[in-house]
């Protein structure tokens, strides 16, 4: 196809220019920027009244290209997934923008309002179902600026969102009426930037002398589930806790699935947490599978789940967290209650069960609650946390399925975004990093390097 045939197709070439902005704002390349012009060109294209399959096709052209920009680190982990994304994000985004080419067709008046109000929708539609997959919020592009992040405090990663549709509608309509356009704009940015700097310089904080230590012991995900090589991981983690423990903490976190063995069933292993406890004097809180036996009409014998708990000096076990919110296909085959005939599928997924509530620990007078990898997506569950009273929260992860990928940095940093909406510190555990502890303000206090044995 030549070029000026190309470009005289703006179903094309304007959705795949406003895609890549966005999924370059996304990598680990300090191009957050980006985000505020990454929109310019999708309102060039809906201003020109696109029929319904142009908005159809333009809708699958910035799914796809956003999807092999900011995502393609889930081919590493599935390909089919991948393309299983790349099917049900386009059929979404050829949705999100018919609705919007139509609206703004309908009513010009309020095409903006139909703008915001679809695409933040469409934001907060991704974390329900068992479908759900919250990695195109746009707020996420925002990362590495943290006083422009402090407002997520007010409205979470959502606001943040509707902040930069904002900005880039300004931006747009400065062609057209340069003057309220710009003036609106300042004002904007004024706001949010002032709000940032009060809230960084004055936001209270009160230190205590908890002292939580974490290890990343960095098993590598093709061995880690070996069981020739359990005793490695074993002698590992016994090396690396008996290390953290001369600083004298007061909790040891290992990371999801630290053992790759049902711990509170395998005595063994059981035995081998508590006799390491004993000799270093500190509890430990850890992930591990689960399972206990299932009643009919289940399907199966038993029913599994991803979990963790502290397992305490005086040789107790406190009531286990279950994972609320699961890794569609990744953790659980979605819709098994509407097709049984899905539980015979193996695509990889373990088919856990949903935990139903969160579990408060309690440390020294400090409470806590957990979130186990995925979780670290949902608003809803850090801030059902908050709610409670938690002093602060633990993340466990493994993150080696992701290798050295953009992946691992966004699943990382939207627990920067989760300290501040919450306004509590998050302990984020990873096998194979990053490892890091973020404070209330979404300050990186300590990270680690990814695949190091490390000690924070």
């Amino acid at each position: 196809m030549r070029i000026s045939a190309l470009l005289s197709k703006t179903w094309i070439w304007k959705p795949a220019l406003a895609a890549m902005l966005a999924g370059l704002s996304r990598l680990p390349v300090s191009l957050g920027w980006l985000v505020f012009w990454s929109f310019l060109p999708l309102l060039s294209f809906w201003e020109e009244k696109p029929d319904k399959k142009q908005l159809i096709l333009a809708g699958l052209v910035y799914s796809t290209i956003y999807s092999v920009v900011c995502l393609h680190w889930i081919s590493l982990v599935t390909v089919p997934g991948f393309f299983g994304l790349l099917l049900l994000f386009g059929f979404y985004f050829a949705l999100l923008f018919s609705f919007i080419g139509l609206l703004w067709q309908w009513q010009p008046r309020f095409k903006y309002l139909f703008l915001i109000f679809c695409w933040i929708s469409f934001e907060f539609l991704q974390s329900l179902g068992e479908f759900r997959f919250p990695w195109f919020n746009i707020g996420y592009a925002l990362t590495d600026y943290l006083v422009l992040l402090q407002a997520a405090d007010l409205g979470g990663v959502y606001l943040l969102s509707l902040l930069i549709l904002l900005i880039n509608i300004f931006i747009f309509r400065i062609r057209k009426t340069p003057g309220s356009s710009l003036l609106l704009m300042i004002i904007v940015l004024i706001c949010w930037i002032v709000y940032g700097i009060v809230q960084v310089n004055t936001f209270p904080l009160k230190k205590t002398n908890l002292n939580i230590a974490m290890i990343q012991a960095s098993i590598p995900q093709n061995l880690k589930w070996e069981e020739s090589f359990l005793d490695s991981t074993l002698h590992r983690y016994a090396k690396l806790t008996s290390k953290a423990a001369e600083s004298a903490p007061d909790l040891i976190v290992w990371p999801e699935s630290a053992l790759p063995v049902y711990l509170l069933k395998h005595h063994r292993y059981r035995f081998f947490v508590e006799d390491l406890i004993r000799e270093t004097g500190v509890d430990i809180f850890t992930g591990f599978p689960d399972y206990e036996p299932s009643l009919p009409p289940h399907p199966q014998r038993y029913k599994f789940y991803n979990s963790a708990s502290l397992f305490r000096k005086n040789g107790t076990v406190d009531e286990p967290f279950r994972k609320n919110i699961l890794v569609p296909v990744g953790e659980r085959m979605p819709l098994l209650g509407i097709f049984p005939f899905l539980w015979n599928i193996q695509l990889g997924q373990a088919n856990f069960e949903y935990g139903d509530k969160i579990t408060s620990f309690n440390i020294n007078n400090h409470t806590f609650s957990a979130i186990i990898c995925f979780e670290i997506a949902f608003p809803e569950i850090t801030s059902a946390i908050a709610r409670k009273g938690a002093d602060f929260i633990i993340n466990i992860t493994n993150d080696a399925w992701f290798h050295r990928s953009a992946g691992t940095y966004q699943h990382a940093a939207m627990t920067v975004l989760r300290a501040i909406e919450t306004r509590k510190s998050i302990y984020r555990c990873a096998n194979t990093g990053y490892s890091m502890i973020v404070s209330p303000l979404g300050e990186i206090l300590e990270i680690s390097d990814l695949f190091e044995q490390k000690i924070i």
